[in-house]
């Protein structure tokens, strides 16, 4: 498997989501700090985006934070926590969005809401439309947040309205610790290496 040296995490930030993903996005944070893997993220010390944090911290890790001033005023308590340097702000959510996208050399999707999906969405049209190419997409299936997501992919490939070439990068992990098993079944998968129909991957997951 590759070396990664940055990765993207995306997740909710709101505080109201439930507790039981809290433990497993910290350790998402853990991971990619023990592997000396710096976490690219849209900044927020609440939520999912604040477990991811503490985990980094935890380990001492680095993160690249890209965020407008006004999210910035929104999901950030305690701008004491974060470095000076940690910090970017864009001009807008578009900037945002493409800045992390790019900079990370996979992406992991953690339980989110309509911006969560919205980063997802963008970053699937900008491959579809080859703006950025191919990188792994992984979902942090935990407590089977992203299961109706995984079906609903597979009913739009099953009807024609997605097809492989379309989603031949996704995949999914039910623990932190499957995170790297996940980007390897991509990666060949990227590589022709093995061939694995999505109905399968998703299915298993």
């Amino acid at each position: 498997m590759k070396k990664y040296h940055t990765i993207t995490v995306w997740a909710g930030a709101a505080a109201s989501i439930s507790s039981v993903y809290r433990e497993p996005m910290r350790r998402v944070g853990e991971i990619l700090a023990e592997n000396n893997i710096t976490m690219v993220y849209g900044i927020g010390d609440e939520g999912m985006m604040g477990s991811a944090f503490q985990g980094i911290r935890n380990k001492n890790g680095k993160v690249i934070g890209i965020t407008t001033q006004k999210l910035l005023d929104l999901q950030c308590r305690d701008l004491s926590v974060f470095q000076p340097e940690e910090i970017t702000v864009v001009n807008d959510l578009a900037e945002r969005k493409r800045r992390m996208m790019t900079l990370g050399e996979a992406i992991l999707v953690g339980p989110g809401g309509w911006g969560t999906i919205d980063e997802v969405s963008d970053f699937a049209v900008a491959i579809q439309t080859k703006e950025i190419e191919k990188k792994p997409l992984i979902f942090l299936n935990f407590n089977h947040f992203w299961n109706p997501l995984g079906g609903l992919l597979f009913n739009m490939l099953q009807d024609g309205t997605l097809n492989q070439e379309k989603i031949d990068y996704i995949d999914f992990a039910a623990e932190p610790e499957e995170i790297f098993k996940a980007l390897e079944k991509v990666e060949n998968r990227l590589n022709a290496e093995e061939k694995v129909g999505y109905s399968h991957m998703v299915r298993k997951g």
